[in-house]
């Protein structure tokens, strides 16, 4: 059924090695993330991708969601990094259960490293590797000289889309990854208000943007306690390196995902806790179930459950 796709799509495009010697925390809560020591395993070429340890002065997190779809949990999803004043890396990984006909079996993990400032993200790489019978893997590097992003994938896809994303678009848009990072480090360090504006995303193919709304407010369930969330309605729209079949029809272009953020001002962050989409009778829903998280200078891990 092609809502049961899209929702997947639109909830998935929120979110889906070797380290570098710094003065390090002795916590490192990516260590956790099964797919990290694997990451230059099947490089497509010869560029060595180096995750650095998070040092004293970083922020770390580490998020398990669960996604249900008819009430069934049918997705389970990691994500986890670090930030510090002017770097940020950041893990994840994205498994589906199959549901017949209307959701394949999906498992993807992805790696980004970047740095940022007042003015967003920019990432350095973004490497992403498909665990099914293609075993696809995406590789891209940022070219801050040249202004452009050197894209690899092996096996290739069939389409760049109709038209291809530009150079331009691909250069200045973050990669999923980042993305997520970019919405959850708004309302602080001068990068913009909260569930506000539109954060453009190249994915390796297609370039859509996330556009963000606030809807007031919801007292949510997490950590054994209500608190106050942000409502944030985030509409999903395609720009270009779509093939026709994959666009969106008009109702799921017009439906968002309503996501809500909870503030947590000691992370300097807005952290998704709930991600809901709702289209005709189909409800799909992707939620925080633990959260873990170190602040700097501190190596104690702090956590938190719905």
């Amino acid at each position: 059924m092609r809502a049961i796709r899209f929702a997947k799509l639109a909830l998935t495009s929120l979110l889906a090695g070797v380290v570098l010697p710094l003065s390090a925390s002795a916590v490192n809560l990516m260590d956790h993330e099964r797919n990290i020591d694997g990451l230059n395993e099947r490089n497509i070429n010869e560029t060595f991708y180096q995750v650095p340890v998070p040092g004293q002065d970083a922020t770390q997190f580490r998020f398990k969601l669960k996604g249900y779809i008819f009430g069934l949990r049918m997705i389970r999803s990691n994500y986890s990094g670090w930030y510090n004043q002017t770097e940020y890396a950041v893990y994840s990984d994205i498994k589906t259960s199959g549901l017949g006909a209307l959701l394949k079996k999906l498992e993807i993990w992805a790696v980004s490293k970047g740095t940022h400032d007042s003015q967003g993200l920019r990432p350095d790489y973004h490497v992403q590797q498909n665990l099914d019978k293609k075993s696809r893997r995406v590789e891209m590097i940022y070219d801050d000289e040249a202004e452009q992003v050197d894209v690899s994938i092996k096996p290739p896809l069939g389409s760049q889309g109709v038209p291809p994303a530009t150079p331009e678009e691909r250069y200045l848009a973050d990669d999923t990854l980042s993305a997520i990072l970019n919405m959850m480090m708004r309302g602080f360090a001068n990068k913009g208000e909260v569930c506000n504006g539109t954060v453009r995303v190249f994915d390796s193919k297609q370039h859509y943007g996330l556009r963000m709304e606030r809807d007031g407010t919801r007292r949510l369930k997490f950590d054994d306690y209500k608190s106050e969330t942000i409502s944030c309605d985030v509409y999903y729209e395609p720009i270009s390196g779509f093939d026709p079949e994959d666009l969106p029809e008009d109702e799921e272009s017009s439906q968002p995902v309503n996501v809500y953020f909870k503030h947590y001002p000691e992370l300097g962050l807005y952290i998704p806790i709930r991600f809901t989409y709702k289209i005709s009778a189909i409800t799909a829903v992707l939620k925080v179930d633990e959260m873990e998280y170190v602040l700097p200078g501190d190596e104690v891990i702090h956590y938190a459950s719905e």
